[in-house]
């Protein structure tokens, strides 16, 4: 019999870190950090050459919040932002991966511990071992003897069942309860205050599981330990959701996919040779002694010269220069994503191929004064940055105006962002990055290029230095011919990546413009997007004022308000459980009160929104199951939260505004989410009203009426729904009078809210499953509703028909206004995939057209308060909806102006109607 193969899944996000901080310090001869790189590699070759695995995969974290920080917005926020040195060594440890021909894996909104939790029960289906390469505890509840072990290379440790047990007190399948009790300070899980790891092995000893623990927490003593338990168990449970990892993930891959390749040899040896990595060079070499490139070799147009500017001579020259230019790139040095508390380094420039300047902005101090001053360098580049004539090039600009604004710095004079033309033109893509780009359009790995000093330009400042980074530090010492300060040092690391980064935003963006001509994107990018970087700018920048008492009380209320619904919870349930745990929940719901198992997961039966909608029809306890998330979701995500998002100098919450993110050109709103508030809820309302204007202002809240119905009327020209929004009636009573054969007035609230779920359903592409189950009707009394809609509004199905067979044909669907969006699922061999893409097709040019209409009334609202000098300011976007600070004094003229621009947006087959309301808060305002 054979042997089973094996897969080897490494922890990679973990063994960045753990190289970083194992190694002392390692610089290349261009001064960058490459501990973290050479560490990582010493990893990598002893799997690859001790182990020889039949597959091999490295799995990372992905960038940005995971469904944990969604679930609890405390999760690892005691963790410090990576560090700078390990931040520019990421992407080359992701290159020296896939130049070993490694696969490697991340999964968008979920940790690389989720992602190998799914791949080892992908691993059984395919009877395959598993080793999971990882010194991290969180990995070892997956240990299961014999197909899953867990080593440690660096300290060639291998946790089998039996040496968990010895190890930690308890088996891999207590770990999760383990966790739970004793928390983790690293990812800020809370666990049990005051319970260490000797008291929950013997806790755990005593009663198997977290759940047994709590069904005996009377017989547990001393009495301290038990009011300890007590007092935390709703964190004890939380903690064990958050330490639990997901093994259901939408990932199927083939085992081909791991196999390891062939290494790419030329780009492993350039890359060692960037690095420095002489005896790994060397070792290559020798392994592979029919090279012959070396890893110096390159063309001299793949050099970057750059120049740092150290005196006020040589940065007044490099001002003249870039006037007489009129058009430059501008990369800012700044590692921190909040623009409002970002730290400026210095800032990168580029007006020519392969050539950047970099002037860094260096604080004085009492110890060394540097040659210029970050206010002196400020100063002198306010006028050139502020004016409107000489334009600016750069990636996400909107960023930079905030980071800028905040040096007292007003950017003017944007004239292309290369983040938000990737956007337009590939709007599916989940990243935008600059390093992507330059690998897509470029052709340029994401490593720092050759610096040179060789090549030289007619148009260079006399007085500034021109660097290579192997001779940096001894070329700056000889020009001051004093020690420089060490602050002025420290910016090297940081400055050839900011060059690099503007030098190629310079030769990105006449490319982008061209792709976006061919495109067709080029009207919509000058015309809509490029124009609202600033209005969403100085959005960000403003900020909202937010009443952080009221916020605390209301979680103070809503902590109440839990408690009282767990009573009933437990009271319809019969005992005490963990109402956030799926598990106890799935118990309660299906085996003990015999509910029907409505959807399955691999985990087990489903627990999830769309279930509890469907049981709630059958026991009490789903409702109230869907009362108690509502408000813990309310008052984790904001009750809580928003009150730690409160700017210390400003009072006001800066949200971004995300422009190159929904597939649809919808804005989204992050840190925090000030979108997803419920608008209909008594609960929503109240954390609506914390919001609140200046002293002496209003709000005032424009929201556009059914907007996407109107669209869908205007697209489909179908004779009833335009007649419905021209004789301004009800259209769901309408389309509910038509649907049932009745008149209006004989119409029901539920006649009307079904028809409602209709009309949005259709423009969602929603079919008679889903359907069905909106309505809690059979699915084939849900298809006889869809086939009598159709025969009403047969307009409708025309545009249905031909907007998906149109988007077939192309590839792609169009707004209103121009914006396309592919939809390569049309093409899939996978049924429901392709049913996916036809959704897709059917709503893309509705919510899309939507967009572009509250983008375009934004510029146009903004444009026109500003030329009939009305004072109100835009502070918040939220779907349909814009809300304006208005001074009261001239609320009835902003209230007339907003109105008709917004109204007069577009030139529909229908009239757009837009619902304004006002008040002392966002809640009243909406009213």
């Amino acid at each position: 019999m054979n042997p089973k193969k094996t897969l080897y899944l490494i922890d990679g996000s973990s063994y960045i870190y753990r190289a970083f901080y194992a190694l002392s310090r390692l610089t290349n001869s261009r001064g960058m950090p490459t501990q973290a790189v050479y560490g990582f590699c010493q990893m990598l070759l002893k799997v690859m050459r001790d182990k020889r695995p039949d597959y091999l995969c490295v799995v990372f974290d992905p960038p940005g919040p995971t469904h944990r920080h969604e679930m609890y917005t405390a999760y690892k926020a005691t963790r410090q932002k990576m560090p700078e040195d390990l931040v520019v060594q990421v992407p080359y440890i992701k290159d020296l991966v896939r130049y070993h021909g490694v696969a490697q894996l991340e999964q968008e909104g979920y940790e690389a511990d989720d992602v190998i939790a799914t791949l080892t029960c992908w691993a059984a289906d395919h009877d395959l071992e598993v080793v999971i390469v990882s010194g991290d505890k969180d990995l070892i509840q997956l240990v299961n003897d014999p197909t899953v072990r867990q080593w440690d290379p660096q300290k060639d440790r291998v946790f089998t069942e039996a040496t968990v047990t010895e190890w930690f007190g308890v088996t891999p399948g207590q770990m999760v309860d383990y966790l739970a009790l004793v928390g983790d300070s690293t990812d800020n899980i809370p666990g049990v205050k005051g319970v260490g790891e000797k008291t929950a092995r013997q806790l755990l000893q005593n009663w198997k599981s977290l759940h047994e623990i709590y069904s005996h927490i009377d017989e547990i003593s001393p009495g301290s330990l038990k009011a300890k338990l007590k007092a935390n168990q709703n964190t004890a449970y939380l903690s064990r959701i958050l330490v639990t990892l997901k093994n259901d993930m939408p990932i199927s891959p083939n085992p081909e996919d791991f196999v390891p390749k062939s290494p790419q040899k030329s780009d492993l040896l350039k890359l060692y040779g960037e690095l420095d990595f002489k005896k790994l060079l060397e070792a290559l070499r020798q392994e592979w002694s029919t090279v012959e490139e070396t890893a110096s070799s390159g063309s001299p147009d793949s050099l970057l010269e750059m120049k740092i500017i150290t005196d006020q001579e040589a940065l007044a020259e490099l001002i003249r220069l870039l006037e007489g230019h009129r058009m430059f790139a501008l990369n800012l040095d700044s590692a921190v994503s909040d623009a409002m508390r970002a730290p400026l380094k210095g800032i990168a420039i580029s007006f020519e191929d392969h050539a950047a300047f970099y002037v860094p902005l260096v604080p004085p101090n009492e110890n060394s004064q540097p040659l210029l001053t970050s206010d002196y360098v400020l100063d002198a580049l306010k006028p050139l940055l502020g004016r409107p004539e000489i334009a600016k090039i750069g990636h996400d600009l909107k960023r930079d105006w905030v980071i800028l604004k905040q040096h007292g710095i007003q950017l003017e004079g944007i004239a292309f962002d290369t983040m938000v033309a990737s956007y337009l033109l590939h709007p599916g893509q989940n990243t935008h990055n600059l390093a992507r780009l330059a690998g897509e359009h470029l052709g340029e790995a994401t490593n720092m290029p050759p610096v040179s000093v060789n090549r030289k330009s007619s148009q260079q400042p006399s007085a500034s230095i021109e660097v290579t980074q192997a001779t940096a530090n001894q070329e700056l010492r000889a020009e001051s011919q004093e020690p420089n300060p060490p602050s002025l040092l420290d910016t090297m690391p940081t400055a050839a990546p900011a060059c690099e980064s503007a030098e190629r935003i310079w030769r990105l963006a006449p490319m982008l413009e061209s792709k976006l001509r061919e495109a067709g994107q080029e009207q919509l990018f000058f015309s809509l997007e490029l124009p609202l970087i600033r209005i969403l700018s100085e959005m960000e920048y403003r900020g909202i004022l937010v009443d952080g008492g009221k916020l605390e009380s209301l979680a103070v209320d809503f902590e109440r308000a839990m408690s009282q619904k767990a009573q009933k919870i437990y009271e319809l349930a019969k005992e005490e459980f963990n109402i956030q745990s799926p598990k106890q929940l799935a118990g309660i719901l299906f085996e003990k009160l015999g509910l029907p198992v409505v959807k399955k997961m691999k985990s087990g039966p489903s627990t999830d929104s769309s279930v509890l909608e469907e049981l709630a029809a059958a026991h009490p306890i789903a409702e109230q199951i869907l009362s108690y998330r509502t408000l813990a979701k309310l008052k984790g995500t904001y009750a809580d939260v928003l009150p730690r998002l409160i700017h210390p100098e400003t009072r006001r919450i800066h949200t971004s505004f995300n422009q190159a993110i929904t597939a649809t050109g919808r804005l989204s709103s992050s840190e925090p989410n000030l979108q997803n508030i419920p608008i209909r809820s008594e609960e929503g309302r109240k954390i609506r009203e914390a919001f609140v204007p200046s002293p002496g202002h209003l709000f005032l809240s424009a929201d556009y009426s059914q907007i996407e119905l109107r669209i869908l009327a205007h697209f489909s020209k179908d004779e009833h729904l335009l007649e419905a929004f021209h004789s301004d009636g009800d259209v769901h009573r309408q389309t509910a009078a038509e649907m049932y054969n009745i008149p209006q007035h004989e119409v029901t609230p539920e006649m009307r809210r079904q028809a409602k779920t209709i009309n949005f359903g259709i423009i969602y592409g929603m079919g008679a499953f889903g359907l069905a189950r909106r309505l809690g009707i059979s699915r084939q009394m849900a298809r006889g509703v869809i086939e009598r809609y159709f025969h009403r509004y047969q307009g409708v199905k025309h545009y249905i028909d031909t907007v998906v067979q149109a988007a077939r044909k192309l590839g792609y669907t169009e707004t209103l206004l121009g914006r396309r969006r592919p939809i390569p699922e049309l093409s899939s061999r996978n049924l429901t995939v392709r049913q996916q893409g036809e959704r897709l097709a059917i709503n893309s040019p509705i919510q899309g057209s939507a967009a572009d209409l509250i983008k375009k009334a934004m510029i146009d609202v903004d444009d026109a308060l500003e030329k009939h000098g009305v004072a109100a300011t835009m502070v918040l976007q939220v779907h349909d909806e814009l809300v304006f600070e208005v001074p009261e004094v001239e609320l009835e003229a902003a209230k007339e102006l907003i109105l008709k621009k917004m109204e007069q947006v577009w030139e529909l087959s229908v009239p757009v109607k837009v619902d304004v309301g006002w008040g002392e808060n966002w809640a009243q305002a909406h009213s």
